[in-house]
């Protein structure tokens, strides 16, 4: 029978500390006191800083001190934006949430298959909007565009300028295989096939639906990065020459008188690699890559053998002029998203003038003042509502 447990009995006296004990305790204080104190020391470096690294967002700004109860949050969101370690212990987030669980850390970046990432917009519901449908994109909205885009048109058309519309699909809407098993296509038209739809009742106007020949070259080439929101160079080409098409179509006869080919560089695998822009948000761009199978660095090499070169300063901030030394040539202006950075090279070489502008907005004056022959307007999926949101005076 076991002995009867004494409730009242004190605990056994522990067996006393090690020498070492009191040396270990002031290591760790001292190894504590400093992880208190580096992000405070750090400030050195990131005081100043003003965006963010992996949101590309503009910093909270330091507050001035005033005896408010608005002082202490706007201290620490400032503080918190320049914490010493910042980056690195995002990173390590990053790192461990994608390599242990296949998930991103950022709200706009979602992991596919086989190494697919995806955009997912600057308000990450792209996808729920433009492919899943989950998210409303109003009939106000392509009823708005569609009225814009007719408007500009119109008002070039009388000026004598021809006027072209390309719309870039996501990369959703051409590799949807690659996305997670979760997500399921809509039902329903996305907003894409409702403009182009609506647009068909217009055949006055210009416009380039790219989604039926992108989709026709996948099959034999990748047209998309895998870890870029954008298309690749394959992709791009066949943007350039649907575009192209059009635009000779549209001037006068011999007014081109010929389009300058896409050249096509070589691709040496286990050479060629690239890392996109989706990587280096998450800060893998060291760790994650992907064969470069239509390098584009090639392209852009060759620049100083091209007629046309980039007039530095360029004319606004928005604003890349190319300018080619051969008068014959038609000009143009192009108002464009980063979907068009790859076309930028070889499209400037079919012009003796051509203004790149990052701008939704159709700038009247501008057009006045340049008296190009064509405008093309190019635009990506998602902002498709874009045209609607800057009208040009009536």
């Amino acid at each position: 029978m076991p002995e009867p447990t004494d409730t009242l009995a004190l605990p056994p006296v522990p067996a006393p500390a090690p020498a070492t004990h009191p040396s270990r305790d002031r290591i760790g204080a001292v190894l504590f006191a400093f992880g208190l104190a580096a992000p405070l020391f750090a400030l050195a470096f990131t005081w100043s800083t003003t965006m963010t690294r992996f949101e590309k967002r503009a910093m909270a700004p330091w507050p001035a001190f005033t005896l408010t109860t608005s002082f202490p949050p706007a201290f620490e969101r400032a503080f918190a934006d320049r914490f010493g370690g910042r980056d690195s212990l995002i990173h390590v987030h990053h790192a461990s949430l994608l390599g242990l669980f296949g998930v991103s850390g950022l709200a706009t970046v979602l992991p596919g298959r086989d190494g697919w990432l995806y955009w997912l917009g600057e308000d990450g519901h792209s996808l729920d909007r433009h492919y899943r449908g989950t998210a409303s994109f109003p009939q106000a909205y392509i009823d708005g565009s569609v009225a814009e885009l007719l408007r500009r048109r119109e008002w070039l058309a009388a000026r004598g300028i021809a006027y072209v519309v390309a719309v870039v699909p996501e990369k959703f809407t051409i590799y949807p295989e690659y996305l997670p098993a979760w997500v399921d296509g809509a039902v329903v038209p996305s907003p894409f096939d409702r403009t182009a739809a609506a647009l068909r009742d217009h055949p006055e106007l210009a416009f380039i639906d790219l989604r039926p020949a992108l989709r026709a070259a996948k099959a034999r080439e990748r047209v998309y990065y895998r870890t870029d929101s954008h298309w690749n160079y394959n992709g791009a080409t066949i943007g350039y020459d649907a575009i192209m098409r059009e635009i000779v179509r549209l001037l006068p006869p011999g007014r081109l008188p010929g389009v300058v080919p896409a050249p096509q560089p070589p691709y040496v695998p286990g050479k060629d690699y690239y890392s996109g822009d989706l990587v280096t948000m998450l800060d893998l761009a060291r760790w994650i890559r992907e064969d470069d199978v239509a390098p584009l660095s090639k392209v852009r090499a060759d620049a100083t053998r091209r007629c046309a070169q980039r007039v530095e300063p360029d004319p606004a901030p928005d604003i890349e002029l190319y300018v080619c030394a051969r008068a014959e040539l038609p000009r143009a202006i192009v108002l464009r998203d980063s979907m068009f950075n790859p076309l930028i090279p070889i499209f400037a070489e079919n012009f003796s003038r051509v203004l790149f502008v990052s701008s939704r907005q159709l700038d009247t004056s501008l057009i006045e003042r340049e008296k190009p022959d064509v405008v093309i307007e190019e635009l990506v999926e998602r902002m498709l509502h874009a045209p609607g949101a800057y009208p040009i005076p009536h």
